[in-house]
């Protein structure tokens, strides 16, 4: 494969499979019985959209020959507003159904259940939820209790995904089950994270950077342990092995990449 198209290989998204993302959907798995609300944080660009993205995917049920299609996993976006009416409209758009702006709220709780039964809908999964916590607290506290009112008439879970600011009003609902997703830390998992992301860099030597300590702790420090940093990293260095014909991936690479955190912020140095 020529360099050009190599490099191109290493910016294109990618899932990346690793313990944290293990985890998470074993837990998702586990929780598919109960009729509960969760709250599932995390640091920004820690990876939760990417997983869930990959658990919806997981959760896709498809046969050409028979013509069916389940979606046991609904994975939607929260409205840009503390507002019931639009994230069921959110809900509507999922399952590409026409519906009624007009309609009460009842009304809508009815058709929802409709869809999710015929779908066979086993989990709804809400992501970035800190955008609709914001405007007037009374409206935030309505959109909550009418989430865990759809939860009991759906009898499924309902999952809200965002990062640790949307902690603030959601502390105000103890009855949410809190789930957080960690920075990573210098520990066996992360390793096999390194590995792993190594096996999707196209590079013609072996590297081994879960292997190089000194390697594998720097990144770590950089990142500040967010997985989407930690990517990018790992892509910064591989691109610059394949410029420079090494081919391989080395510490004294760290100080040749352009590597901007993703907080915009470069430090000068870290105490």
């Amino acid at each position: 494969m020529v360099k050009t198209k190599r490099i191109e290989l290493i910016k294109k998204p990618k899932f990346i499979n690793h313990p944290k993302a293990e985890k998470l959907f074993k837990k998702l798995d586990s929780i598919k019985n109960s009729k509960d609300v969760f709250l599932l944080v995390g640091n920004a660009n820690n990876g939760k959209s990417t997983m869930l993205k990959k658990y919806y995917e997981m959760n896709v049920y498809k046969d050409d020959e028979k013509m069916l299609f389940f979606e046991h996993a609904m994975l939607i976006q929260a409205p840009y507003r503390a507002s019931l009416h639009e994230l069921y409209d959110n809900i509507f758009q999922f399952f590409v159904m026409s519906y009624y702006k007009e309609n009460t709220l009842n009304e809508r709780e009815k058709k929802i259940k409709h869809y999710c039964e015929v779908n066979e809908v086993k989990i709804i999964i809400i992501d970035e939820i800190q955008e609709m916590l914001v405007g007037n607290i009374t409206k935030q506290l309505e959109v909550m209790q009418g989430i865990k009112r759809l939860s009991k008439i759906l009898e499924i879970p309902i999952v809200l995904v965002g990062n640790l600011k949307s902690l603030g009003i959601l502390k105000l609902e103890n009855s949410f089950i809190p789930i957080k997703i960690k920075r990573w830390s210098y520990d066996e998992d992360y390793l096999l994270l390194l590995k792993e992301i190594e096996n999707t860099l196209p590079l013609k030597k072996v590297s081994n950077i879960y292997k190089n300590e000194k390697l594998a702790r720097e990144i770590l420090e950089l990142s500040d342990g967010l997985i989407g940093d930690i990517v990018t990293i790992c892509e910064l260095l591989a691109i610059r092995a394949i410029k420079s014909k090494k081919e391989k991936i080395e510490y004294s690479m760290i100080n040749e990449i352009d590597y901007i955190p993703s907080d915009g912020v470069v430090y000068d140095d870290r105490i």
